[in-house]
């Protein structure tokens, strides 16, 4: 028995129907290939997420402002920010990175927060031939290997973050004693290392220098050593929950020292200031920008994030904002979007942002590596002041501070 016609002429328009509409989820899959993809490793959960997300938040309001000004369509391709979540761990990133590369075919990496994951995230970028601009992970030794394709620009190595604190350390502190606390991570010991160099170079005495175990609760058996040898001053490396809890112990203890300070990381966020509450007052750190610097949009970037996020941001925020406009700066300049295009345009880099002015060059055995600008900051009646350089402070240091018991 024959078909009717119609049965036949209603299949073929169904397998016709069929064929346009698996065209077009083609059209759309070749238009997502056809992008110009960079791949953003963070950690967007777990211990570092606060971080992690400042720098996500940030890396977009560049993108948009970026967009707005036609920098983002490269010779009718667009550039698509690929976010990958670390989660603050090694082997994730390391799994991060090759999903990046291998299976979404990325023409460069960036982001990577804690020193650890980047170490993993530079190494892999550079057995892979993939250009990766570091956003913040400071170990030294990160741009130190003579990497090709591994560049730090708006991230200091951790040992820089320092410059401006001995200034005033000389000029101002004078200590004869440090103790020196920090976790046992590689921007931790990376940190507590090129500063005991540098005391012990200007004849300071370490009467404590001991690495302790991220995530603890309990500081206090920590903090009643260092109490008992009486520094007259602690220089500390912490992220945030860290940081919070070892100066609220320290109160509790009635730990007294002539100055506190932090090498950045969490010392320095609104966060700390919420979590740690009275205790933050008179709490120092080393920090590589504040709003208040003179570097074109920095001011800008600040209010405008504040306003859109409704949170302010520390120079983390800055320093993915700032790398996002490397980004489109190197993209929008390399020949091609060949691997070996875009490490010369990010290698011929020449520009301001918000963390002043950016070249990637080799020096004191860095490879790759813009020299940083840094400054000491000092929390004062609930905001964050800059102390030094003395040409740029917005308020007065206080030091020796008051003991815990003389604080308002």
């Amino acid at each position: 028995m024959k078909k009717p016609k119609w049965r036949s002429l209603t299949a073929f328009l169904l397998i016709v129907a069929l064929l346009i509409t698996v065209t077009g989820c083609g059209s759309q899959k070749t238009s997502t290939e056809e992008a110009i993809k960079v791949g953003v490793i963070l950690p967007l959960t777990g211990s570092e997420a606060i971080f992690g997300n400042m720098e996500k938040n940030a890396f977009e309001m560049a993108y948009e402002e970026l967009k707005a000004a036609g920098k983002t369509t490269i010779g009718g391709k667009e550039i698509k920010l690929l976010f990958e979540d670390d989660q603050g761990k090694q082997d994730v990133a390391k799994s991060a990175t090759e999903k990046l590369v291998n299976q979404d075919k990325v023409v460069m990496l960036s982001g990577a927060y804690s020193s650890a994951s980047t170490n993993v995230i530079a190494g892999a970028a550079q057995s892979m031939t993939m250009p990766f601009l570091i956003a913040t992970g400071s170990a030294d030794d990160i741009t130190k290997k003579g990497w090709q394709w591994v560049f730090r620009g708006t991230a200091a190595p951790a040992s820089k973050y320092t410059t401006s604190l001995w200034e005033m350390i000389a000029q101002v502190i004078k200590p004869q004693t440090v103790a020196i606390v920090y976790e046992s991570t590689d921007f931790g010991k990376s940190s507590a290392k090129s500063f005991k160099a540098e005391a012990e170079k200007r004849g300071i005495k370490i009467v404590y220098d001991q690495p302790y175990e991220s995530g603890a609760i309990d500081f206090k058996p920590m903090l009643a050593k260092v109490k008992n040898v009486n520094p007259d001053m602690v220089f500390a490396v912490s992220y945030l929950m860290d940081a919070s809890m070892i100066v609220k112990q320290s109160k509790e203890l009635d730990f007294n020292t002539k100055l506190f300070v932090g090498g950045g990381a969490g010392y320095t966020l609104p966060e700390f200031r919420e979590n740690a509450g009275e205790a933050s007052e008179n709490i120092a750190s080393s920090t590589l920008w504040v709003p208040t610097v003179t570097w074109p949009g920095a001011k800008e970037f600040f209010e405008k994030y504040k306003q859109k996020y409704g949170k302010e941001p520390d120079y983390h925020g800055a320093q993915a904002y700032g790398t996002m406009c490397i980004i489109g700066d190197a993209l929008n300049r390399a020949n091609d979007l060949s691997n070996t295009s875009i490490q010369k345009a990010l290698k011929e880099t020449d520009m301001m942002t918000v963390m002043g002015p950016i070249k990637f060059e080799d020096w004191e055995g860095y490879t790759n590596q813009n020299k940083p600008y840094s400054y000491v900051v000092q929390w004062q009646k609930g905001k964050l002041e800059v102390i030094w350089p003395e040409k740029v402070k917005s308020a007065p240091y206080v030091y020796p501070v008051p003991n815990w018991k003389d604080r308002n």
